[in-house]
């Protein structure tokens, strides 16, 4: 039982949802190992620990809910605090209505069901929510009126296309149906004129003519650029598959530490032969080489500031001056993502980055360490949402044009275990950051820090035909959307769109780089592309790189 209370609700009988006669409320812990092993643990802690009182004669039942920490109302909060928290709602209410919405999903529409439209907490920065399992106003039984109740309440986060469709409940029988009278029918018998044939000879005309022309190549049924949406149950398969993924990694990561020899002189070296970094080692007594190749699925990646570029300059630096922060302005509040350069002039974001900015009357400012100022941007071509299109990127133009572009890495094989460097400007980072509270102050030379994490591929996973996303563990949020996602060799890999954060994982989806090139397709973007296999150049710790 979870610790820390959070409230406690008076109920009726008959508003407790009930699953094969049982409370779902009675059946918590089938709930939440369903949950852990069909969509993650931080969903399965999405939902409160009901404690059920069954009252008696003079007192009703009540429920009392219980977390892992003190609790506050979603409702209470305002700002970029309740926008994180409905995100992260929002994110993470989608697998549960995947699975309510799968056969034998009775159990997870049950935790759908809430008493209220406010029945959402939130504990440390997690919403949870409470009252779940139950309907109120005796309707607990109702089958038919949980869809609609759930667009009430839940589906404000989540829509549902059921609710629109509730299914009808069948009459019950009573004593007094048996009892009804029998009817005495009267035959009549109705003369129909030539004329009444008219409605429906061009009712008749109407549909075929219809019908022939959905049927034309080219024209809504077979449109020849119609793009499947991704849909809930693609996301939900990648997350499972990023488990097993996990799992994989976790074994593979046991076999090395239990097979890994130190030497005498200090060196740890894992099965294989190689060190932790992926370097081969030298021989003991000999001085190592001020440079080396290293393996791009190393068990550590090296420092970024040690993998040397081509151009003699690091890892770090190159990331540097390539990688912007997009701010975009429209109707509502302004929204900040990060991009990279593509090409002279060209940055790569995200749509929903600039999506407010789409009406005409909003506006695009790019920004970054390599720029001096501010600078508008004109929004050349986007792809999005990514539910509707299967695609979420935007193109931009600035005017500077002296900005390194990145290269575009196709692999030819799978980029599973390689490690992997994301960068951007993550929100929850920029709260604290003074350089952006100069800028949001009106201080145009003031520069947000740029924020650098590493991971590996964790998966590859096709969300639809046309959709196609790497899953990795380079620490993200919402901030970041639009950045770019490396190799160790500073080549494009992957563009990072959205984020699943649980408190033991972080589930980072970055769009393959084949999928942003279909994008490029003709927007004059013609950024170097490459396919060989990444072998990082990595200088010893005391040797300097040139900025």
């Amino acid at each position: 039982m979870a610790e820390h209370y959070l409230g406690k609700l008076k109920v009726d009988n008959a508003d407790f949802v009930e699953i094969g006669g049982t409370p779902a409320l009675e059946q918590y812990d089938a709930l939440y190992r369903l949950l852990s092993e069909r969509a993650g643990p931080e969903v399965a802690a999405l939902f409160a620990e009901p404690l059920i009182s069954r009252g008696n004669d003079a007192a009703p039942p009540t429920v009392s809910w219980y977390g892992e920490g003190e609790g506050r109302p979603l409702e209470s909060l305002s700002g970029a605090e309740r926008a994180r928290a409905e995100a992260y709602l929002a994110d993470h209410l989608r697998p549960v209505r995947a699975l309510a919405e799968e056969p034998g999903g009775a159990l997870a529409m049950a935790a759908l069901t809430v008493y209220g439209a406010e029945d959402v907490m939130v504990v440390g920065d997690r919403p949870i929510i409470v009252n779940w399992g139950l309907m109120p106003g005796g309707k607990g039984a109702s089958v038919a009126t949980r869809p609609a109740h759930y667009a009430k309440t839940l589906g404000k986060f989540v829509p549902m296309e059921a609710a629109a469709r509730p299914v009808a409940e069948p009459p019950k029988a009573t004593p007094a149906a048996a009892a009804v009278a029998p009817v005495t029918r009267v035959e009549t018998r109705r003369v129909v004129t030539p004329l009444a044939w008219v409605p429906l000879l061009i009712l008749l005309l109407l549909a075929g003519g219809t019908l022939a022309w959905l049927l034309t190549p080219g024209v809504r049924l077979f449109a020849n650029d119609t793009v499947p949406a991704v849909t809930d149950e693609a996301l939900l398969a990648a997350t499972r598959a990023e488990t097993e993924a996990l799992n994989a990694r976790r074994d593979q990561l046991e076999a090395a530490l239990a097979g890994a020899v130190c030497r005498a002189d200090g060196q740890l070296i894992l099965p294989g032969g190689l060190t932790p970094e992926g370097l081969l080692p030298p021989e003991p007594g000999v001085q190592p080489a001020e440079r080396a190749e290293a393996a791009p699925d190393a068990i550590l990646p090296s420092r970024s500031s040690r993998v040397v570029m081509p151009d003699e300059t690091s890892l770090l630096a190159r990331i540097e001056a390539s990688t912007v922060m997009v701010l975009a302005s429209g109707a509502g509040p302004v929204s900040t993502g990060s991009g990279f350069v593509i090409g002279p002039g060209l940055i790569v974001t995200n749509h929903h980055v600039v999506e407010n900015a789409l009406d005409g009357a909003g506006q695009v400012l790019v920004t970054g360490g390599a720029l001096g100022a501010p600078q508008p941007a004109e929004i050349v071509k986007t792809q999005g949402p990514l539910a509707e299109t299967g695609g979420d990127f935007a193109l931009l133009r600035i005017a500077e044009t002296s900005l390194p572009a990145l290269s575009v890495h196709l692999p030819e094989g799978s980029l599973v275990l390689n490690n992997v460097v994301a960068a951007g400007y993550p929100g929850d980072v920029l709260e604290t950051d003074a350089g952006f509270a100069a800028l949001r102050g009106g201080d145009l030379g003031a520069v947000p820090g740029l924020t650098v994490t590493d991971g590996i591929v964790n998966t590859q996973q096709q969300l639809s035909p046309t959709t196609h996303v790497l899953l990795h563990s380079a620490a993200l949020s919402s901030g970041n959307s639009g950045g770019p996602l490396l190799d160790m060799c500073g080549r494009l890999v992957g563009v990072n769109a959205f984020v699943r954060q649980g408190v033991m994982q972080n589930r980072g989806f970055a769009l393959t780089t084949g999928d942003l090139m279909a994008f490029l397709n003709g927007t004059g973007a013609a950024p170097t592309v490459v396919s060989e296999p990444c072998a990082p150049v990595v200088a010893r710790p005391d040797v300097a790189i040139g900025e």
